[in-house]
């Protein structure tokens, strides 16, 4: 089995590297594709909070990015806080936009839980447009950190850098805990779980909330990001079929797989883009996403864990 503790430290190591690397004199176009790829790293473990541990997989993931998004944007175009004070409440109105739609949403299990995820986005999406006062629909126009596209870029960089550390220490303690365990039981058989003395109405509706609450936090650095923020962009459906791609490439019972599935998503996606255009790209990820469940169900994590027991099994013998 992958030692969770060690890849735990070269993973933290590897961000603070990644948060140095903008002093380096890196240009502009790979502090943008880095950026983005902590941001979906970000994304993916929080999502896997429910998605992997719990096993309910959620394609309405984006709601929360939204909702971050635009409580950042509202409250820095009307009463000019900073991003950086507004960033964590992003993240809290998300979590609290969670526990209102997750206590009726989490009753229903699979893909019927799944499909009223998504329709509770494009709803979501649908009530802020509509919501009187800030011109949703025209756009809502952030200043940026600095005076200079580099100054700005690197704050948002280093904003980033932080979030990720966060998630990813969020993801591993809750894995660690007795709290995840339950997760992981309920993952199993929740019948049996609740047998078993498994409280797990009220473990499912945490492990939502928690999940919501950092896709929160990374939409409220993402909107500061994009500048000029649409609900179409920070609704984009596309957002929360890519989480879920990345997760269960990479396997969804532990952060690591996470981890592994949002780094080769992002960098064959780029590589995609640049060489053979956007929309082929995505036919790719959708044959890629089936190979995935047809043969690697528990993703490349998991098949390497199961390589290693084999590996380990034929030396004892």
């Amino acid at each position: 089995m992958i030692k969770s503790n060690r890849v735990l430290i070269v993973v933290i190591l590897a961000t603070l590297l990644l948060a140095a690397l903008p002093f380096v004199g890196l240009n502009l176009y790979l502090v943008s594709f880095l950026f983005l790829l902590m941001m979906n790293i970000s994304l993916t473990v929080g999502w896997n909070i429910i998605g992997g541990y719990a096993g309910y997989v959620s394609f309405g993931h984006v709601a929360f990015v939204g909702v971050g998004g635009y409580t950042t944007a509202v409250l820095l175009a009307k009463f000019n806080l900073s991003p950086i004070i507004t960033t964590p409440l992003a993240g809290i109105v998300a979590a609290l936009v969670a526990l209102v739609v997750g206590y009726p949403a989490l009753r229903l299990r699979g893909p019927y839980f799944s499909l009223i995820t998504l329709v509770i986005s494009l709803a979501i999406a649908a009530v802020v447009l509509n919501i009187p006062g800030i011109n949703a629909a025209s756009g809502i126009f952030l200043s940026a950190p600095s005076g200079d596209i580099h100054s700005s870029r690197l704050i948002l960089f280093e904003m980033m850098v932080v979030v990720l550390l966060f998630t990813i220490l969020c993801a591993y303690f809750i894995e660690k805990s007795k709290f995840g365990i339950g997760l992981k039981a309920i993952r199993e058989d929740e019948v049996v779980a609740a047998t078993q003395g498994v409280n797990t109405t009220n473990l499912k509706l945490l492990a939502f909330v928690i999940s919501g609450g950092l896709a929160g936090i990374v939409g409220g650095v993402f909107s500061w990001y994009k500048g000029l923020v649409f609900v179409d962009a920070m609704f984009s459906v596309n957002i929360s079929v890519m989480i879920v791609l990345m997760a269960l490439l990479g396997g969804t019972h532990s952060w690591i797989g996470a981890v592994v599935g949002s780094v080769l998503v992002m960098v064959i996606n780029e590589f995609l883009t640049l060489s053979i255009g956007s929309n082929l790209s995505q036919i790719i990820f959708g044959i890629l996403l089936v190979v995935t469940i047809l043969f690697i169900p528990n993703g490349i994590v998991g098949w390497i864990e199961a390589q290693m027991h084999k590996f380990k099994k034929k030396a004892k013998g």
